[in-house]
């Protein structure tokens, strides 16, 4: 259950009058997210980012006047069996007229401490706050005690292969109406990292995520056996005009390098490579898998999810007993949950 809207309330500070953002707000919000990022945010888009949240954020004004928010948008994580309710902070934005203070005193750090200190740990709403933001706003939020790095994000490159006919598996459009092998595949990706703090990826969750998304279209592929049409791994992939995004994996922990395999085929006939982002604790170098990764970016978050690490290349895969992670977000895809 994501917090009350009423945690955390109104508050004031020197320069600002500190609120939680409300569904009411969302007409402020986005022509804050306007003014800021020079470009609208399609009121459908922003409407299915919080669809069912109450508590938006925390918005920041001045005499009336929208000039800061800091966004939540809940996660349900699962670890070691257990449900937990976590948020992912985004939609992170300040009126270019109110920066310029890298302290406590501002805008950013008002936002952002009042959202942690209201609905953030024990005896709140949610049990940690993940995100990705850039390498400066990292360095910037850990300056100011806001964010902790807790493990690295590596963008993995496969080179696209010719498709061929394969005895004993298939791969093919994971169609609407079959939406319901997502709960057995995620059921059995519970079993195989028990000890990892895996975000949901059951049938509703995929139904929501890329079915619904209003501005965005996916692919959707399932692995199935070809005798029984069991399914075996599932995949979501978003096309770009020079690569393929590798979005998400469903499915047991033996079913990765077969996946990898489908996709590198499947984007074979476009003749584009497959990037994917994947958490360190999951991509550890390995024997069983002689994947060639390159690692060409890492991602920064905060409170609970965050690494830098320079441009290089890197042997490996999926290792087959994952490290305990003090990454709470260690999973297969830990994507940004809205692009």
């Amino acid at each position: 259950m994501s917090p009350s809207p009423e945690a955390g309330g109104r508050t004031t500070s020197p320069r600002w009058t500190v609120h939680s953002a409300l569904p009411e707000s969302d007409g402020e919000l986005r022509a804050l997210f306007q003014a800021v990022f020079g470009h609208a945010m399609p009121s459908a888009q922003w409407g299915w980012k919080y669809q069912g949240v109450a508590l938006r954020g925390t918005l920041l004004r001045r005499q009336g006047r929208a000039v800061a928010f800091f966004g939540g948008m809940p996660r349900r994580f699962v670890h070691a069996g257990q449900g937990l309710e976590a948020v992912q902070n985004g939609d992170v934005m300040v009126l270019p007229d109110e920066r310029g203070v890298f302290s406590r005193q501002g805008a950013l750090y008002q936002a952002a401490a009042h959202f942690f200190g209201h609905h953030v740990g024990p005896g709140h709403g949610y049990a940690f706050a993940f995100g990705f933001p850039s390498e400066r706003h990292f360095k910037l939020g850990a300056k100011l005690g806001l964010y902790a790095q807790a493990g690295r994000m590596m963008e993995l490159r496969w080179v696209p292969l010719p498709a061929q006919r394969h005895r004993g598996w298939s791969c093919t459009p994971l169609q609407a109406p079959r939406l319901a092998d997502l709960d057995v595949l995620w059921r059995r990706m519970q079993r195989d990292w028990p000890h990892l703090y895996l975000p949901v990826r059951d049938a509703a969750r995929w139904h929501y995520r890329y079915l619904q998304h209003p501005t965005q279209s996916y692919v959707l592929l399932v692995l199935r056996q070809f005798l029984t049409g069991r399914p075996l791994a599932a995949m979501a992939l978003r096309e770009h005009p020079t690569h393929c995004e590798w979005l998400d994996y469903v499915g047991p922990q033996q079913g990765i390098e077969l996946a990898v395999l489908a996709v590198r085929e499947w984007v074979g006939a476009k003749g584009k490579p497959v990037t994917a982002l994947v958490s360190d604790s999951v991509a550890a170098p390995s024997k069983k898998m002689r994947l060639r990764k390159t690692l060409r970016k890492s991602r920064s978050t905060p409170r609970g999810l965050n690494g830098t690490s320079p441009r290089r290349t890197v042997s490996g895969m999926v290792n087959s007993r994952p490290s305990q992670a003090t990454n709470p977000m260690a999973a297969i895809m830990p994507n940004s949950a809205f692009q």
